[in-house]
């Protein structure tokens, strides 16, 4: 089982999301999507804390993946975001979330 659990907060407004993905249980098309967009990530590979500096109004992300026999976790935000995780990110954010 892999699933992708996403939260972000902050930002202008300060309303947050969160939610988890079960790739299982979402259409292969998108599921597959999301692979390929953590592998061009290269998303194991990345630092687990990213944010070294912050600005005020910028969203804060944590982000999750687990796929069964290993997990790794990354929390990064606007500013200290690498430009490999910005479409994981962005896809991400666009998906219909639970409102914290």
């Amino acid at each position: 089982m892999t699933t992708i659990t996403f939260k972000r907060s902050g930002g202008f407004t300060g309303q947050g999301m969160i939610y988890e993905l079960d790739l299982h249980r979402i259409p292969t098309e998108d599921a597959r999507k999301l692979v390929r967009l953590v592998e061009k990530a290269r998303f194991f590979n990345l630092p687990e804390n990213l944010i070294t500096k912050f600005m005020a109004d910028e969203y804060q992300c944590t982000l999750t993946v687990d796929v069964g026999i290993t997990s790794h976790t990354v929390r990064t935000n606007d500013t200290t975001m690498p430009e490999s995780l910005r479409p994981l990110v962005d896809e991400l954010s666009s998906l219909r979330p639970v409102l914290e």
